[in-house]
């Protein structure tokens, strides 16, 4: 019965604990990267606002680099948009090769252990199948689908 939880464990959570080195590494990186990529973006508008003041004046200098951040904004967007469609469209894809090439060995093992199960301890058997039900579906993708933007 405890080699089963620990099986469950194993497909739910996977290494947590690398995981959440990992985690915290890239965020520490990434915080101390974008203050510095602020400062260099900051630095950059007010060069553009600086040389185009010279040029044309102030006001259009405010309107140049609105205008320019606005026109990355949307350029940003317009790439994330096609990135998650991507992605969603390899997700798809990947959870139907996945149901069509059937159950895994750990998992046929764990169902394999349910008869015996049931006759020891039916209320922790009815647990464990439920943690089991649970970890296959997250597994193959099922819960909350994407929304179909077609």
């Amino acid at each position: 019965m405890r080699g089963l939880i620990e099986q469950i464990a194993v497909l739910a959570l996977g290494n947590v604990a690398t995981t959440a080195v990992e985690v915290k590494r890239k965020t520490i990186g990434g915080l101390i990267a974008m203050v510095f990529m602020l400062t260099a973006y900051v630095a950059l508008v007010m060069a553009l606002a600086f040389y185009v003041a010279a040029e044309a004046g102030p006001v259009a200098a405010a309107l140049v680099v609105a205008a320019a951040a606005m026109a990355g904004a949307l350029v940003v967007l317009a790439i994330v948009a096609v990135l998650n469609r991507q992605t969603e469209r390899l997700m798809l894809q990947r959870q139907a090769a996945m149901a069509a090439r059937g159950p895994d060995p750990v998992t046929a093992r764990l169902v394999a252990e349910l008869p015996g199960m049931m006759r020891e301890s039916p209320i922790v058997t009815t647990l464990m199948v439920s943690s089991l039900v649970y970890v296959l579906a997250r597994s193959r993708g099922f819960g909350r689908r994407p929304r179909d933007r077609s």
